[in-house]
């Protein structure tokens, strides 16, 4: 999610005239493949303003709202509680399972789902590490006074971590009607499992499941939607278009966000990581896995602009008209926000900064509006406001 390991530098130096072309660049593992280059910063905007609306929490992870709750917001802590703001702004804590979370700079309680039915069933999902510090995923229910029961009612998905970063986080379910989970590579530098490009791993991947299937799930139950990811800590769906946006975060030099249009019936996408950072091949020899047609990331910025990326939404609401159908993302580290227009045939253009920022953005969500919310792992959750 948020911290980020320095590949090894090598130590050796090449001198003399000979020994030159032995230390040149290798050849091109990939002559034939030409990459497209991602769009850039391009101005300025002021299409917002944020304003705090809640103080004080213990490092949010996730803010947004649940179906048949209008006007309250629900709070993941990093350390393994789910608070719920009402209207009014006071709080609840609805479910405390820090007893049973792993708490570090990439793990913790990272991800919750809202049933599509939930205001119906009342049946939610989170995703933490548990005290081992792998991934868990697991189904609840709040009753109807707002409290979530502490007992799961069935586990989802159990995947072992060999690192402690790279755990990726992001819950949701899609236009399919099912929950999908990003998992980073499992961590380390460079991805030195080469998982991402594994499609028999579950890590680097983005996978789905029917939650309203009978009886327990396990990974086997899981489906791969997309692979070659390093770290997805965020990523939402754009329910006009039907579109995937993630925002994958990069190693030493690029953050990138992709837009991908999901096929069921073809093959699952492949982002390219381990064998490229963004539009650019890493100098490794890590293979290719050509199953899954390869997509290129759609806009792209250096780690002089920010260090970690957070990933938002296309904006769908109606009280900020400058941001309408533009998607909007931001940085951990420099609280950088951006926005950008989607162009048709799967690109993006008109990247701009916007002149709001949030100090380390850790999520961006939605209201029961579809207005714009920001988590700072500082406590604080800020409000999209029209800009003033």
């Amino acid at each position: 999610m948020l911290r980020r390991r320095s590949r090894p530098v090598a130590v050796a130096a090449c001198a003399g005239g000979l020994l030159l072309a032995a230390c040149g660049s290798d050849p091109d593992p990939y002559p034939d493949i030409e990459p497209v280059a991602p769009a850039r910063e391009s101005g300025d905007a002021r299409s917002f303003s944020v304003e705090p609306v809640a103080e004080g929490l213990n490092r949010p992870t996730y803010v947004g709202a649940a179906p048949g709750d209008p006007g309250a917001l629900w709070v993941l802590e990093q350390p393994g509680r789910v608070v719920r703001i009402a209207p009014d702004g006071g709080r609840d804590v609805a479910l405390d399972i820090s007893d049973r979370v792993l708490t570090g700079a990439e793990q913790g309680l990272l991800g919750i789902a809202f049933h599509p039915d939930h205001a119906r069933n009342g049946l939610l999902y989170l995703h933490w590490s548990d005290r081992a510090g792998d991934t868990r995923v697991a189904e609840f229910r709040a009753r109807a006074d707002g409290a979530i029961d502490p007992e799961p009612l069935r586990e989802l998905l159990h995947v072992a971590q060999p690192e402690e970063n790279h755990n990726g986080g992001q819950l949701a379910f899609g236009p399919d009607g099912r929950l999908h989970i990003g998992l980073g590579d499992g961590g380390g530098a460079f991805d030195p499992n080469q998982t991402a490009q594994d499609l028999h791993s579950p890590l680097g991947k983005i996978l789905a499941v029917d939650v309203d299937a009978d009886g327990p799930l396990t990974a086997a139950d899981w489906d791969v939607v997309l692979y070659g990811l390093r770290n997805p800590w965020r990523f939402s769906f754009d329910g006009a278009l039907g579109e995937l946006w993630i925002a994958d975060v990069g190693q030493d030099e690029t953050e990138e966000v992709n837009r991908v249009l999901p096929e069921p019936d073809e093959p699952p996408k492949n982002l390219g990581w381990s064998v490229f950072e963004g539009d650019q091949a890493v100098e490794d020899d890590h293979p290719l896995d050509e199953t899954g047609e390869l997509v290129w990331p759609v806009a792209a910025y250096d780690h002089d602009d920010g260090c970690s990326i957070t990933g938002g939404h296309v904006y769908r609401g109606v009280a900020l008209p400058e941001l309408q159908g533009r998607y909007f993302y931001g940085d951990f580290c420099s609280g950088a926000l951006w926005s950008l227009k989607a162009v048709p045939g799967g690109g993006a253009e008109d990247v701009r900064r916007e002149e709001a920022t949030v100090p380390q953005l850790t999520h961006i969500g939605l209201d029961s509006a579809d207005e714009p919310l920001f988590a700072s792992a500082t406590g604080a959750i800020y409000r999209a406001t029209p800009p003033r």
